[in-house]
């Protein structure tokens, strides 16, 4: 069996260990170490491999701005961003969905995740919509899919795995997210007013611009974190690490001494929880940048590359084919393999064939990746719903599917309108 067959067969091998329950980081390795000996690669080869891979400065971010959005969570500003949200867009036709959207929008500014959005405003964005008579499906679709900006508006961890991985611009692709995240609140909102005028989910009564201001003073503190850390990395004040370690530093001024809600137990329990999430996540990709060499020495890359020129001659059929393809595997496979191994595989086709600015598709990637954490069985979000709210994985999964369509609608505006995308990182330098 030749060496680029039997990868073939191990992946398969994989998908299915996955399946049925092995974890992810655990079936990157046995794999990758089973078609190593297979071939006769020495083990130690690939030690020296992940650790070279591993032995780069900007790793340290990801610590960082976890460490950062578990502060903002634990200080109790989710409720002051609920209550702006809500003063600034509950009259519009839709009430609280959009409530729930613009929420969701101002947390992606500090969190970077798409599974601390869930985590951290899921559960106040279910109760207060429940509490007002929305539908349970229609609330858990909205909570779901108004997240989606996490990995999109920086800061972003998915931007900084895949900025790291394909050798791009970080500061590039956090400038290249502001547009799209948006655009994907705007698609999202439009989706919920036409739902919200059919139902009948009308907004609340405007209460008036001086009960606005008072909301806006009370998250004026969260809002500008986003400004803060693009603007410093813009102007060449920091580094895409350095910033995470001034959003730190930031989150602990707001949680301490402004609001002054995280006690020192809060503190240590942050400092322990955030050292078990980064250790997974970095496990994660130690295993993906193992099993993405492996890739390489069975020569799937060249492979790839060489199906991609004979089959797709246009720039939108390489796209629409990448889209695909990303929506199914990000339903079956760990979102981090995908951002490390395959993201990077493509990247150099997309320059070198069809003339794709390494921006553009590096934020359209990871929006289509990140997609996948709302689809079954590995859409980690559906499982942090699931705790929330008690539903089976099939109903909260039907719940989202409405939501996939304004979802998929921004991502091919993003895609095949790439001043979408760049027209700030080209107006800033990048």
């Amino acid at each position: 069996m030749s060496a680029e067959s039997f990868i073939l067969f191990l992946i398969a091998l994989k998908l299915v260990a996955i399946t049925f329950g092995l974890p992810v980081a655990y079936s990157a390795v046995f794999f990758s170490v089973v078609f190593l000996l297979y071939e006769g690669v020495p083990i130690s080869l690939a030690v020296s491999q992940i650790g070279s891979a591993m032995n780069s400065f900007t790793w340290l971010a990801i610590p960082m701005f976890m460490l950062a959005g578990k502060l903002m969570t634990a200080s109790g500003i989710a409720d002051r961003i609920f209550d702006f949200a809500a003063k600034l867009v509950g009259r519009i036709p839709g009430g609280l969905g959009h409530v729930n959207i613009v929420s969701s929008f101002v947390f992606a500014g500090m969190s970077g995740s798409l599974l601390a959005d869930v985590a951290g405003l899921g559960e106040i964005e279910y109760k207060a919509m429940r509490k007002k008579g929305y539908d349970p499906d229609f609330v858990v679709g909205i909570t779901l899919a108004s997240s989606a900006t996490g990995p999109i508006l920086p800061p972003s961890l998915p931007m900084v795995l895949f900025g790291v991985a394909a050798n791009v611009s970080i500061t590039g692709l956090f400038l290249g997210g502001i547009l799209p995240a948006f655009l994907i609140a705007a698609c999202l909102m439009l989706y919920v007013m036409i739902v919200g005028i059919r139902r009948g989910y009308y907004g609340e009564a405007w209460q008036g611009w001086r009960i606005l201001l008072t909301a806006t003073i009370r998250a004026l503190p969260p809002l500008l974190t986003p400004v803060i850390i693009v603007g410093g990395m813009t102007l060449g004040i920091f580094s895409p690490t350095e910033a995470a370690t001034v959003a730190v530093f930031y989150a602990l001024v707001i949680a301490g001494l402004v609001y002054r809600e995280l006690s020192l137990e809060a503190f240590f329990a942050v400092l322990r929880d955030t050292v078990v999430s980064t250790s997974q996540l970095l496990f994660i990709v130690a295993s993906a940048l193992l099993f993405a060499w492996v890739l390489t020495v069975a020569e799937v890359p060249q492979s790839i590359a060489t199906y991609m020129s004979a089959t797709f001659e246009t720039r939108a059929g390489f796209l629409l084919a990448v889209i695909a393809m990303m929506l199914v595997l990000g339903a079956i496979i760990e979102n981090a393999i995908l951002m490390l191994v395959l993201a990077p595989m493509l990247l150099p086709i997309a320059q070198s064939q069809f003339g794709i600015d390494p921006i553009h598709f590096g934020v359209v990637i990871v929006f289509n990746i990140m997609i996948g954490q709302f689809t079954p069985p590995i859409g980690l979000a559906l499982f942090v719903m699931r705790n929330i709210t008690g539903f089976g994985l099939g109903r909260i999964s039907l719940a989202v599917l409405p939501f996939l369509i304004p979802l998929i609608g921004a991502l091919l505006i993003m895609a095949f309108y790439p001043p979408v995308v760049l027209a700030i990182p080209r107006a800033l330098g990048f």
